[in-house]
């Protein structure tokens, strides 16, 4: 396990620096043998995805954990981790967008996922609610939230909306307040808001027809 780790985190330092590897060249910067580097990472593309999320996930929990210090209020500390996860996508572009390429062209079952980075951040964020919002609104509200942190919020806002980082910083922590409010508003009135999201049955529509 050690030699797996070592191996991650030198192909994680050359990805940050913008340099191109093939296994041989990680396992002689580890100070790995080939023959072991090549049995942990039969190719390169997989070592590249484990690098890349390694890369990601110890840069967004030192900025991010940063970012939340002296932040109190739910809205506050959504919008300190939008720009957090912003700011890390500026300075390690090359590195995200790396693992989102690998990823979506990854066939292999056996490559890491990364559902675990993003709810840690969000749990850092907002966990403070899952008591008030109950485990199932709680899980809907990160699932819903995940949409904007990360590279694919920034792939979306900046080459298919095609607006500027500031305009697409805003309209993610807009996006993202709104549906918290409203969030916390249904946890607060659980069943006037189970009411308004029923779908109207026919004879709720003939019954309306007759008053009016």
């Amino acid at each position: 396990m050690r030699t797996h780790i070592a191996l991650i985190e030198c192909a994680a330092e050359l990805l940050k620096e913008g340099k191109t590897f093939t296994v041989a060249d990680v396992a002689d910067k580890a100070r790995v043998g080939r023959t072991t580097a090549y049995r942990y990472f039969p190719s390169v593309e997989q070592l590249v995805v484990h690098a890349s999320l390694h890369a990601i996930t110890e840069v967004e929990k030192k900025n991010i954990g940063l970012e939340l210090e002296g932040a109190t209020s739910p809205y506050e500390r959504l919008r300190r981790v939008i720009e957090a996860s912003d700011k890390s996508i500026k300075d390690h572009e090359h590195v995200y967008r790396t693992m989102l390429r690998e990823s979506l062209n990854a066939e292999d079952s056996d490559l890491p996922r990364r559902s675990g980075a993003r709810k840690g951040i969000l749990d850092a964020a907002i966990g403070s609610l899952k008591r008030e919002l109950g485990d199932k609104r709680y899980q809907r509200l990160t699932a819903a939230l995940s949409l904007f942190i990360g590279v694919e919020a920034a792939v979306v806002m900046r080459d298919v909306v095609n607006i500027s980082d500031e305009d697409a910083r805003e309209i993610k922590v807009w996006g993202a307040n709104v549906i918290l409010q409203a969030m916390l508003l249904e946890a607060s009135h659980p069943v006037s808001s189970a009411r308004s999201s029923k779908p109207e049955t026919r004879m709720g529509k003939a019954r309306r027809k007759r008053v009016a």
